[in-house]
């Protein structure tokens, strides 16, 4: 049962990685077609509209990639920076009412204090998310970072 169990972790590893791979040829070719875009916007369109629309698909390229970091290195802090990301860009793109701007600078505030203060130092140098190592090896990975 063992095995089969580390197969299939394996498995979803590996489809995870393909996952990433497939969004970051996505986010390559968006990249490039949001600079064309931009080129011709600039050339065509009206200022306003044009910054908009640049920032909505810099904003969705940068979600994008947070993404892809998030399914590869499975940490909490990389899924608090992929919601920062989407959060920020409703607020830059989206023209939203002022309650709705305090109520997202709220949640953006309320991300900051969890990475700030619910985040354990064991997380953050072990790169392992919410799983717990022993005092022995955060402490010799502590002293390798530190040598570094």
């Amino acid at each position: 049962m063992k095995k089969v169990r580390d197969a299939m972790f394996e498995f979803c590893h590996i489809l995870e990685i393909a996952i990433s791979v497939i969004i970051g040829i996505a986010a390559v070719i968006l990249c490039v077609r949001l600079f064309w875009q931009m080129i011709n916007s600039t050339v065509f369109g009206s200022g306003d509209e044009v910054l908009t629309e640049v920032l909505d698909g810099a904003m969705t390229l940068a979600i994008g990639v947070e993404l892809i970091k998030m399914l590869c290195k499975h940490t909490s802090e990389t899924i608090v920076e992929v919601l920062m990301f989407a959060i920020a860009k409703q607020l830059v793109v989206m023209h939203t009412t002022p309650l709705e701007n305090l109520l997202t600078v709220a949640t953006i505030a309320g991300l900051f204090a969890i990475r700030k203060f619910l985040f354990r130092k064991e997380d953050k140098i072990s790169g392992k998310g919410w799983r717990r190592k022993n005092k022995k090896t955060v402490k010799e990975e502590v002293i390798v970072n530190e040598n570094v």
